[in-house]
């Protein structure tokens, strides 16, 4: 929305300035072509006022005809009055004015539509739920952006162009492998680590493409959720090996001391060695329960790793993809 506003701002300098410039060049062209007329010239001085009717129809379309038939109508009028009312120079006059207002048709429609095309990517540019942006490839400079590409990384619209391209990154040798690609083919669906003005570490997924002017448009979403979310996967993977593992070695530690207890049974009298034996069995087929319990979660560690490629050796970066980076960045306070 900011950035709308300063674009706003900048056109409207824009306007005003070619505005002086079509004021000024059409006071020219009259004067000129008084002068011309005067003297009896009327084949070099009329293409004059194309200057004005052009840059009029390309800046103000919609007012374009109006001031081209305004003009044409004040330079019949000086061939009138100056030449004596002469029907050829009347009737060449009117071929040049039809050819101007044709012109001025032309360049208004053109102008309309590139206007209608400019506003529709800008209202997508500007309100696209992915960050996006224009890099300069040679110095690695902010160029602009969207809103959502600035508030990823909790900067302002404004804020984000004190800081480079290239100081967002984590790891530098991915920014180089990311450059070398874009300048080559393109890059879609490269994953990487960007510091946050907050100097949080924000995951994201980048698209890229070259444009003229050595210029790149690169549009940029936050995966960090999805990137906790796997990282507690993971943690609860490893979880779950360690259970497995408690479940098998607690079965052998509480049947070894059951082995010795049953022994001893023969020890006692034949009615005590009876309820002994029975509990003994009981608790064997408790510690039986466990072990088939242990073997489902086997199967369970089996699935996760099957439909989520995640397993013990995977569980890394898991405090390290979210710790605060020491930002290279200038302050924008």
């Amino acid at each position: 929305m900011v950035d709308t506003k300063v674009s706003g701002i900048q056109n409207e300098s824009m306007v005003g300035i070619w505005f002086f410039i079509i004021v000024n060049t059409t006071i020219l062209a009259i004067l000129v072509n008084v002068f011309s007329l005067s003297l009896g010239m009327t084949e070099v001085t009329p293409g004059l006022f194309f200057i004005p009717v052009v840059i009029t129809a390309y800046w103000y379309p919609n007012k374009g005809m109006l001031f081209a038939f305004l003009v044409t109508a004040i330079y019949l009028l000086m061939i009138y009055v100056l030449m004596g009312g002469s029907a050829p120079d009347l009737v060449t006059g009117l071929f040049k004015a039809i050819i101007m207002v044709g012109v001025a048709a032309v360049v208004s429609s053109l102008a309309l539509n590139l206007q209608k095309s400019e506003a529709k990517y800008r209202g997508i540019f500007n309100n696209s739920e992915a960050g996006t942006g224009l890099i300069d490839v040679d110095n690695r400079s902010i160029i602009e952006v969207n809103q959502r590409f600035a508030s990823i990384l909790g900067y302002s619209v404004q804020e984000i162009h004190d800081v480079t391209f290239s100081q967002l990154w984590v790891d530098t040798s991915e920014r180089d492998v990311f450059f070398t690609k874009v300048k080559s083919e393109g890059v879609e669906n490269f994953e990487t680590r960007f510091i946050a003005k907050s100097s949080d570490v924000r995951w994201v997924l980048l698209a890229a493409g070259m444009l003229p002017d050595n210029q790149m448009v690169c549009t940029l979403v936050d995966i960090t959720q999805r990137k906790q979310m796997e990282a507690a996967q993971r943690t609860a993977l490893k979880q779950i090996e360690k259970n497995i593992e408690q479940f098998a070695i607690l079965g052998d530690h509480i049947r070894n001391p059951l082995a010795v207890i049953v022994g001893l049974t023969c020890m006692l009298a034949e009615d005590i060695a009876n309820k002994v034996l029975f509990q003994a069995k009981e608790i064997n087929r408790i510690i039986t329960q466990i072990d088939v319990g242990w073997i489902e979660s086997e199967k369970v560690r089996n699935i996760i790793k099957k439909y989520y490629a995640i397993g013990a050796d995977d569980i890394q970066e898991i405090e390290a993809d979210s710790a605060p980076v020491a930002s290279t960045a200038p302050s924008t306070k």
